[in-house]
C-alpha cells in the first residue's frame, strides 16, 4: 500500500501533463477547420431558411397589397430583425430605395448592382450573403450579415463574424474559389462563396486556458513530488535541502523560458509583452506570475523544514532575522519592478479600470508578501526560546518608529517593507499579551490589515513614481508638435485628390466655390481643430506677406518655406512645418498642370492648430486603434504654452491662460515637479519660449480609504483559500462555532443582506433617474437646436442645394455650441447634412435614417422619438424630431445621435456606481467592526462565567461575578453566584468529611502498622517470662535476643511515627539560594557504588543553576524519586537511571527516569494518594511528600510512564536571578 501511495503524485502529475499536451497539440497543430466550417455551413443554411421565410411573406405583401408610399408601415415588423438575427431587407421601386429595415447596410448604389438570385455582397461596413427577387416593378433583397468589414478597427469597430457563425476573426471570405478555401453552398447546393482559414490558432481563448490550467495542475503535483523526495532525506541538513529545491525550481523556470514550454502559453494574452516585460528571463506578466508561484511553494517548503538545532543554534538567530529582513527587501524590489515595467492599472479607487491582468498582478503581490510573512513567522517561532524577549522588544520599539519616520521622509518601498518586517516581529512577539490566539479570526484580521495597508502604500507610491515618468514621456511627445492622426488623414486625402475630377473644373477665379468645396468635402471633421488658409497660385502670381506687407513670387516663396521648415508627411503632398510656436501646423502643395501655362496651377493649403481649440472633439469611433491615445494617458491633462500664453490644452484640469500665473522661474531645469490645486504637475521646458504642463490628480487619503476594503477582502479571500486548501484544521481556527461567532455572523448577515437590497434598489433608482436626466438633457438640446434650424427654415417650402450647404456649416456651429452631433434627413429618410459627415463617408453606417425612427415619424407622425441605437460595439441614445415650416409641411427630420458624449455618460454612470459601491463597502466594514464590538459586549458576561467556571476548584475560595443588569444574563449570573455559595458550603462539608475519612483511614493504617510489631513483642515478653519462671538455661542469651528484637520493633514503631509526623506537617522550609546541579550530584553519589545500576547524568552544558528553596527538603525529594526508580527496576535486568537538567529563561526542568516495569493503569489514579503504595512495606507517603515539597517551592511535578519500558518523573522549579524567582 505504501508503495502504491508513493507513486500517486508522480502518476497524477504525468496524467495532467499528458492531457495538457494532447489538448495543446490538437489546438495548435491539428486545427479543427473542417468541424468549424461544417458548423458554419449548417448555421448559414438555418439563416438562409429564416431569410427565405421572411422574403416569402414580404413578397406576398408586395403582390397582394401593392403599397404606394407606406412601405415603412407595411414592413415595420422587419425592422428589428437585423439587430436581433442579423437579417436585413431592402426594397427598390424603379431603381429607388423605398424601404430598408436598417441603416446598417442601406447603400443604394451598391445594392442595385446585385444580380437576381443568391450572391455575396461586400459593403463598406460588412460582408453579406444576399438573395434578390423581382416582384413586379419591385426588387426585394434579403441579406444575411456574415461578417463586419470596417476599413479600420478600434474598441467599437471590430472586424469579426456575427455571433451565430462563431468563426475566428482571422478567417476571410472571398467570392472566388481558392485552393486552400472551403466552399459554402446555399440550400440548392449551389456555390456562394469561400471561407479561407487564417491565423495560426482557430480555437477560442477559453480552450487555451483549459490547457494551461491542466499544465498548472501537472506542475503542482510535480512540485509535490519534488517536496516529497526532499523530505525523504532525513539526514540531510536544512540548507542542503533548500539549495537543492532552489536549483530544481530554477531549472523548471529556465526550461520554460529557454524552450518556450509549454507552447500554449505563447497564445495567452497574459504571456504577451503587452502588459509587462523587462528581460528575456522576465518577458511577460505570466512569467512573473509563474515565478511568484514557485517562490510561494519555496516558502511553504521552508516553513515545514526549517529547524534550529545543534550547539550553534543561538548563533544562527541573528543571521536568520537578517535573512528574512533581506527577503522583505527583495519582495519590495520585485513589486517595484512589476509596477514600473507594466502598463497595468493598480488604482483600486478606479475599480472600473481593474481587469484580469490587474487581479493577476495583485495575486502575485499577495503571494510574494505572504511568502515572506510565513517565513518570518517560522523564524520567530523557532527562535522564541533562544532570544531575550525584553531585549528583542526594546530593539523593535526603537527601530520601528525610526523606520516609520524614514517612510515619511523618503516614501520608498524599502523603508515601508522594513517597517512591515519590524511590525510583524513586534506584534508576533506580543501577540499573547493581546489575548489573541494564533491563526484565529482576530489574528488573521490583524495581520491582513497590516499587510493591506503596507502593500497599498507601497503600490500607490510606486505607481506615483511611474506616473511621473509617464507624464514626462507625454510632455516630450507633445513637444514634437506633430499630429499622427492628422498625418494619416492627410495621406488618405492625397489619394482622393488624385482621382477628384471636380477640383480641376473649379480652378477659376475668385476660387470661392473651390474653397467651399475643399472645406466641406476634405477639411471638415477632424480638421475643424485647425485654422485653414487656402492660397491659389498660377504662373507668375505673387503672394502678399503680412505683417511686413511685402509681395513675394508665389512659387519660390512657398518652395523656400517648405525647404527651410518642412518635413514631408509620407504618402502625401503635405509637410509638417516645424515652426516651434507651440501650435501644430502642416503645409500642403497640390499641383495641377495647365495647357496654357508651363508652371501650371498650385493649390497651397496651410493648416495651423487653433489656439485653445474648442468643440466636442473627434470621437474615438472614427479613429483607428493605433491612433488612439494609450490607456496610460487616459487621466492626464496637458497644456502647451508659447511665449507664456496658452496655445492648446486638453483634459479635465482647467489651466490659466498666462504661464506666469504659475510663478515658474527662469530655471534651466528641463523638468520641474509641482503640486497645486490637488494635481501633480510636470512642467517641461524645451526652449526659452515653449513650455508643456502635464497634470494628473493627486492621490489623497480618501483614495487610500476607498481602496483599503478591496485589497483587504482580496487578501482575506487569498489567505482563507490557501488555509483551507493547505490545512484542513485551519477551518476550525478561522471559523469558530461558539456563540460569539454566531452572533457576529447573524448581525453581519442581516446587515449585508439589508445593504445589498438597499444598494441594489438605490443604484437601480439612481440609474433610472440618471437615464431620465440624460434623456431630458437630450430633449432640451433637441428643442434648442430645433428652434435654431426651424427659425431659418420656417418660410422654406423645400431644401435647396444652397440651403444644404448652409446646413452643413450651421450644424457644425451648433454642434460645438451644444456639444453634440447633429444629422438632418429629408422626408424620404436620406441624409441632407451632418455635423459629423465622416461617419457616413467612411461607410460605418449608411446615409439612410434609422428604419424604426423613420416609421415612427413618417407613418405615426410622432413629434419626437428616442431610440437606442448601435454602431459596432457602441450603444447610444438617439433622438429624432420632424422639421416643419410655417405651413406645417415636413421639410425633414432632425437627429441627435449622442455617441460622441456616450463615453462621458458611461463614465458618469460608472463613477456613480463605483462611488456608491465604495460607500457601501466602507459601511459594511464599519458594520462588521460594530458587530464584533457588540458581540463581544453581549458575550462578555458569558465569557466571564466561562472563565470563572474554568477556575472553580474545591477547597478554594471561588469568586462571584459582579453583574447588575436585570436581564437573562443577569439571571444566569445570579444563579451562578448562588451555586458558588452552595458549592463553597458543600466543599467545606466535603473537605471536613474527607479529612475525617482520611484520618480514620490513616488511624486504621497506623493501628495496623503498630499492631504488627506489638504482637511479636508480646510473644517475646511472654516467652521471656516463662523462661525465667522455669529457670531455663541460657536465660541471659534468651534475654539478650528478646531485648534485641524488642528494640528493632520499637525502632519500627518509631519510624512509623516519624513518617506519619512528616506527612502530617512538613517542617517549615528554610529557603536559601543554592546550586541545583551540586545538590543533584551529591544525591546521585549516594547510589553510584551500586554495581547493578548505570547512572546517566545530562547537564546540557549547564554549569550552575541557582534556585531559592529548602536544600534539605529538595534533597529528600530527589532521594525519594531516585530510590523509587531503583526499586521499580526488576532484579533480572540491568538497571538504568537517567537524570537530566534543562533550563530556559524562567524555570529549571529536572527529569528522573528509569527502565523499570512502569506504572499500571490501576495505580495511576492513586499514585499521589498518601496511603497508597505498590510496595510490600512502607506507608506510601513518599510521593505525596515529594509533591508537597515541590509545590511549596512554586514548582510542578508530573510523570510519563509506559508499561515494560519505565517511568520518568519531571520536576519544574523557578530559577532565581537578580534577587527574585523569574517565574
Amino acid at each position: 500500500m505504501k508503495e502504491f501511495r508513493r507513486y500517486i503524485l508522480p502518476a497524477l502529475s504525468l496524467l495532467f501533463f499528458v492531457a495538457a499536451f494532447v489538448l495543446e497539440h490538437r489546438n495548435i497543430y491539428h486545427q479543427p477547420e473542417k468541424k468549424i466550417i461544417h458548423n458554419f455551413q449548417q448555421t448559414f443554411l438555418e439563416q438562409e431558411k429564416k431569410l427565405a421565410e421572411y422574403l416569402d411573406e414580404a413578397e406576398k405583401k408586395l403582390t397582394q397589397n401593392q403599397p404606394s408610399e407606406n412601405y415603412a408601415s407595411t414592413f415595420a415588423d422587419l425592422n428589428k430583425l437585423f439587430e436581433n438575427d442579423g437579417l436585413g431587407f431592402v426594397i427598390f421601386s424603379e431603381q429607388k430605395m423605398v424601404y430598408w429595415s436598417s441603416n446598417g447596410f442601406s447603400f443604394p448604389n451598391l445594392l442595385t448592382k446585385l444580380s437576381v438570385g443568391n450572391g455575396l455582397l461586400t459593403l463598406p461596413n460588412g460582408i453579406f450573403a444576399a438573395q434578390k427577387r423581382i416582384v413586379g416593378n419591385h426588387q426585394l433583397i434579403g441579406l444575411i450579415h456574415v461578417k463586419t468589414n470596417y476599413s479600420y478597427e478600434n474598441q467599437f469597430l471590430e472586424n469579426k463574424f456575427i455571433a451565430p457563425f462563431k468563426l475566428p476573426a482571422q478567417f476571410r471570405i472571398t467570392a472566388e474559389k481558392s485552393k486552400n478555401a472551403y466552399e459554402i453552398q446555399d440550400s440548392a447546393n449551389l456555390y456562394l462563396f469561400s471561407v479561407i482559414p487564417g491565423g495560426k490558432i482557430q480555437v477560442g481563448e477559453p480552450q487555451f486556458y483549459t490547457t494551461a490550467f491542466l499544465y498548472l495542475l501537472g506542475l503542482t503535483f510535480l512540485l509535490l513530488v519534488v517536496y516529497r523526495r526532499i523530505k525523504d532525506y532525513h539526514e540531510e541538513n536544512f540548507l542542503a535541502k533548500m539549495l537543492v529545491l532552489t536549483v530544481v525550481l530554477f531549472v523548471i523556470y529556465w526550461i520554460h523560458v529557454l524552450f518556450g514550454l509549454p507552447a500554449i502559453l505563447d497564445h495567452l494574452e497574459i504571456f504577451s509583452a503587452k502588459y509587462y516585460a523587462i528581460s528575456k528571463m522576465l518577458p511577460s506578466l505570466g512569467d512573473f506570475f509563474l515565478i511568484t508561484v514557485l517562490i510561494f511553494f519555496w516558502s511553504l517548503v521552508f516553513i515545514r523544514e526549517f529547524e534550529l538545532k545543534g550547539k550553534y543554534r543561538k548563533a544562527m538567530v541573528i543571521p536568520s532575522f537578517v535573512f528574512v529582513g533581506a527577503l522583505y527587501q527583495i519582495v519590495g524590489l520585485m513589486i517595484g519592478n512589476l509596477i514600473r515595467n507594466s502598463s497595468i492599472t493598480y488604482k483600486l479607487n478606479r475599480i472600473t479600470d481593474i481587469d484580469q491582468f490587474s487581479v493577476s498582478s495583485y495575486l502575485a503581490i499577495a503571494m510574494l508578501l505572504f511568502s515572506v510573512f510565513l517565513i518570518n513567522l517560522k523564524i520567530i517561532e523557532k527562535t522564541e526560546k533562544l532570544i531575550n524577549k525584553r531585549t528583542f522588544l526594546n530593539i523593535h520599539l526603537i527601530a520601528l518608529p525610526i523606520s516609520l519616520l524614514l517612510c515619511i521622509l523618503f516614501h520608498t518601498s524599502e523603508f515601508y517593507l522594513l517597517a512591515l518586517f519590524l511590525a510583524v516581529n513586534l506584534l508576533q512577539n506580543q501577540i499573547k499579551k493581546l489575548h489573541i490566539s494564533g491563526f484565529s479570526l482576530s489574528y488573521s484580521i490583524l495581520f491582513i490589515s497590516l499587510f493591506s495597508v503596507t502593500s497599498l502604500v507601497v503600490v500607490y507610491k510606486t505607481v506615483e513614481q511611474r506616473d511621473i515618468q509617464i507624464q514626462k514621456l507625454m510632455a516630450v511627445n507633445l513637444s514634437s508638435e506633430q499630429d499622427p492622426v492628422a498625418e494619416v488623414f492627410l495621406a488618405n486625402m492625397q489619394n482622393q485628390f488624385n482621382v477628384d475630377s471636380i477640383i480641376p473644373r473649379l480652378l477659376n477665379p475668385p476660387y470661392k466655390e473651390l474653397e467651399n468645396y475643399l472645406t466641406s468635402n476634405y477639411f471638415d471633421g477632424y480638421f475643424r481643430k485647425y485654422d485653414i488658409q487656402f492660397t491659389f497660385c498660377a504662373g507668375n502670381d505673387s503672394v502678399l506677406i503680412q505683417p511686413e506687407n511685402v509681395s513675394e513670387p508665389c512659387f519660390p516663396y512657398f518652395d523656400k518655406m517648405i525647404e527651410v521648415s518642412g518635413t514631408k508627411v509620407p504618402g502625401s503632398s503635405f509637410y509638417y512645418m516645424n515652426n516651434m510656436d507651440g501650435r501644430v501646423s502642416y503645409f500642403g502643395k497640390i499641383h495641377y498642370p495647365l495647357v496654357d501655362d508651363s508652371k501650371g496651377f498650385s493649390l497651397f493649403i496651410e493648416l495651423i492648430a487653433k489656439k485653445v481649440s474648442e468643440g466636442i472633439g473627434f470621437p474615438e469611433l472614427l479613429m483607428d486603434r493605433t491612433l488612439i491615445k494609450p490607456f496610460r494617458y487616459k487621466y492626464l491633462s496637458y497644456a502647451k504654452y508659447f511665449d507664456e500664453e496658452l496655445v492648446s490644452r486638453s483634459g479635465e484640469y482647467t489651466y490659466n491662460y498666462y504661464l506666469q500665473s504659475y510663478y515658474i522661474g527662469n530655471s534651466d531645469t528641463e523638468f520641474e515637479l509641482r503640486k497645486f490645486d490637488g494635481y501633480d504637475h510636470v512642467i517641461y521646458r524645451f526652449d526659452s519660449k515653449n513650455y508643456i504642463i502635464v497634470s494628473k490628480r493627486s492621490l489623497i487619503f480618501t483614495d487610500y480609504l476607498i481602496s483599503f476594503p478591496y485589497i483587504f477582502v482580496f487578501y482575506f479571500v487569498f489567505v482563507l483559500t490557501i488555509g483551507l486548501i493547505g490545512n484542513p484544521q485551519f477551518r476550525k481556527l478561522i471559523i469558530p462555532h461558539d456563540l460569539r461567532f454566531r452572533i457576529q455572523a447573524a448581525i453581519i448577515s442581516v446587515v449585508l443582506v439589508s445593504l445589498l437590497f438597499v444598494a441594489a434598489g438605490t443604484i437601480y433608482y439612481n440609474l433610472q433617474e440618471y437615464q431620465k436626466r440624460h434623456r431630458h438633457d437630450l430633449q432640451d438640446k433637441m428643442r434648442s437646436i430645433s428652434e435654431e434650424i426651424t427659425n431659418r427654415l420656417i418660410n422654406v417650402s423645400s431644401i435647396t442645394p444652397e440651403l444644404q450647404q448652409w446646413l452643413f456649416r450651421e450644424l457644425y456651429k451648433l454642434s460645438n455650441i451644444f456639444r453634440t452631433d447633429i444629422n438632418i434627413y429629408d422626408v424620404k429618410g436620406e441624409l441632407l447634412a451632418s455635423s459629423r459627415p465622416e461617419i457616413f463617408r467612411k461607410g460605418i453606417t449608411s446615409e439612410r435614417m434609422n428604419a424604426e425612427a423613420f416609421y415612427e415619424l413618417s407613418e405615426k407622425y410622432q413629434l419626437n422619438f428616442f431610440h437606442p441605437e448601435k454602431i459596432g460595439n457602441l450603444s447610444y441614445l438617439s433622438a429624432y424630431e420632424p422639421i416643419l415650416n410655417n405651413r406645417g409641411d415636413y421639410l425633414g427630420y432632425l437627429n441627435l445621435p449622442y455617441f460622441t458624449r456616450e463615453d462621458e455618460l458611461k463614465q458618469g454612470i460608472s463613477t456613480f456606481i463605483v462611488a456608491f459601491i465604495n460607500l457601501y463597502l466602507l459601511l459594511f466594514l464599519a458594520s462588521v467592526i460594530v458587530a464584533v464590538f457588540l458581540s463581544n459586549k453581549i458575550t462578555l458576561p458569558l465569557s466571564l462565567i466561562r472563565e470563572k467556571l474554568k477556575g472553580i476548584q474545591l477547597g478554594k475560595k471561588n469568586e462571584q461575578i459582579n453583574y447588575q443588569a436585570e436581564d437573562e444574563i443577569g439571571a444566569l449570573v445570579r444563579e451562578y453566584n448562588h451555586k458558588v455559595d452552595e458549592l463553597a458550603e458543600s466543599a467545606e462539608l466535603l473537605a471536613r468529611s474527607e479529612r475525617e475519612s482520611a484520618w480514620r483511614e490513616m488511624a486504621k493504617q497506623v493501628a495496623h502498622e503498630i499492631k504488627n510489631p506489638l504482637t511479636p513483642m508480646k510473644l517475646n515478653i511472654q516467652y521471656l517470662q516463662r523462661a525465667k519462671a522455669e529457670g531455663r538455661e541460657h536465660y541471659d542469651d534468651y534475654f539478650e535476643r528478646v531485648t534485641q528484637n524488642l528494640i528493632e520493633q520499637i525502632d519500627t514503631l518509631s519510624g512509623i511515627a516519624t513518617e506519619f509526623s512528616n506527612f502530617a506537617q512538613i517542617p517549615k522550609a528554610k529557603n536559601e539560594v543554592f546550586d541545583l546541579i551540586e545538590v543533584l550530584k551529591n544525591v546521585c553519589e549516594l547510589f553510584v557504588p551500586n554495581q547493578n545500576l548505570h547512572f546517566s547524568f545530562k547537564m546540557n552544558d549547564l554549569k550552575e543553576v541557582s534556585i531559592f528553596a529548602d536544600k534539605e527538603q529538595l534533597s529528600r525529594a530527589f532521594l525519594n524519586l531516585i530510590k523509587n526508580s531503583i526499586q521499580a527496576i526488576p532484579a533480572e535486568i540491568n538497571g538504568e537511571i537517567r537524570i537530566e537538567v534543562a533550563k530556559d529563561d524562567s524555570v529549571a526542568r529536572i527529569s528522573i527516569g528509569d527502565n523499570g516495569s512502569g506504572i499500571s493503569e490501576e495505580a495511576l489514579e492513586h499514585l499521589f494518594q498518601p496511603n497508597f503504595t505498590t510496595k510490600t512495606s512502607g506507608m506510601g507517603l513518599g510521593l505525596s511528600i515529594v509533591k508537597n515539597i515541590v509545590s511549596n517551592f512554586g514548582g510542578k511535578l508530573w510523570y510519563t510512564t509506559q508499561i515494560g519500558e519505565g517511568t520518568t518523573f519531571y520536576i519544574e522549579i523557578p530559577v532565581f536571578k537578580n534577587g527574585k524567582n523569574l517565574k
